[in-house]
């Protein structure tokens, strides 16, 4: 079986049948909750400042001058200083703790705010194409959660997943809520899917766990991507993940395969059904050991009738690298056009 081809029955069976790819924007980046100018024209981020906004910002100068509103000056000896509210406003009494601690810096995140997320329903899925190195077709579409504050601004995904770890239950909660969405309005089988082995573990063993359920009485074919950690209670999870999910018949790819804090085992090497390598593997490529160790496992992979990934191809010049080296198919950037989108 050559790259790039997939055999009858493939997890990676491209779709016979063509269709028109809704268009959606990429989701840009978070941006900071506060914004303003700081001291020497730097960006000033928090909620210092508003406080800094109020205050007179002084440059220096060779002369004494007068602070413009106040009744204080400045000489050519002095660094740049920040002078007090203009003396016509009344002086405030000044505490340093006083409302601290109930004090709620708007649009802060916290655990109560991803709470009010879910329950207001500000979160969607975005499907991202895989693509058939060689024909350049669509072949399948890996769900990923997105969240967005009350005015509509993005929150990144990682934020929310690191704080929803301090809430076991509340992890669970997000996770099936999501996965439900995502397996429900799957444009595509098979349909890629990230589950994180915390989540797979609060929510039962590997007999009794909602997520198994799911995934196996999904009407798309899922393949769960399983990411492995340098910590080895996650490298323990994630076995006993993987074991359940081949004990279910339940495809997995091994996720972030070449990132820098990355580990990897044989085991996982040996049985998942594709290999996705990770997009900070690109730039690398250019060197020959990291070249030569790639194309090694790609081999593997094809020897043993699993498939390959290339994951942040951006441009065409990534998307000929990965189809010179065999890879099978390719995701990224260069393909947002393909996206789509469901419950926003």
């Amino acid at each position: 079986m050559g790259a790039g081809e997939a055999s009858e029955g493939s997890v990676l069976d491209p779709f016979r049948s063509e269709w028109q790819d809704a268009h959606i924007d990429a989701v840009g980046e978070e941006m900071d909750d506060h914004r303003g100018v700081g001291r020497r024209g730097k960006p000033c981020r928090g909620p210092w400042c508003r406080a800094e906004a109020r205050m007179n910002v002084v440059p220096r100068s060779g002369n004494l001058e007068p602070v413009p509103g106040t009744s204080q000056a400045i000489s050519a000896r002095d660094r740049v200083v920040i002078v007090s509210e203009p003396s016509d406003l009344a002086p405030v009494p000044f505490d340093l703790f006083a409302g601290h601690d109930r004090q709620v810096v708007p649009g802060r995140l916290d655990l109560t705010a991803i709470r009010n997320l879910l329950d207001a329903g500000r979160f969607w899925t975005e499907y991202q194409p895989l693509v058939h190195a060689r024909t350049g077709r669509t072949a399948a579409f890996e769900a990923l959660a997105r969240f967005s504050h009350p005015d509509g601004r993005p929150v990144g995904p990682a934020r929310v997943f690191s704080l929803l770890h301090a809430d076991q239950a509340l992890l669970v909660r997000a996770e099936l809520t999501l996965k439900l969405q995502q397996v429900e309005h799957a444009p595509r089988a098979p349909l890629f899917v990230n589950l994180d082995p915390d989540s797979w573990a609060h929510a039962g063993d590997r007999y009794r766990n909602p997520f198994m359920a799911l995934f196996a009485s999904a009407g798309v074919r899922v393949v769960v991507e399983v990411t492995e950690a340098l910590a080895t209670a996650d490298v323990v999870r994630s076995q006993s993940m993987i074991s359940a999910l081949r004990s279910r018949k339940i495809a997995f790819a091994l996720d972030d395969i070449g990132t820098v804090n990355g580990l990897v085992s044989f085991e996982a090497l040996a049985d998942a059904e594709v290999l996705k390598f990770d997009r900070t593997l690109i730039p690398r490529l250019r060197q020959p050991r990291c070249r030569a160790l790639v194309a090694a496992l790609v081999a593997m992979a094809h020897e043993t009738g699993a498939r390959t990934v290339l994951e942040g191809v951006e441009t065409t010049a990534d998307f000929v690298a990965a189809r010179d080296l065999g890879i099978d198919l390719v995701q990224g950037y260069l393909f947002r056009d393909r996206a789509r989108v469901a419950g926003r």
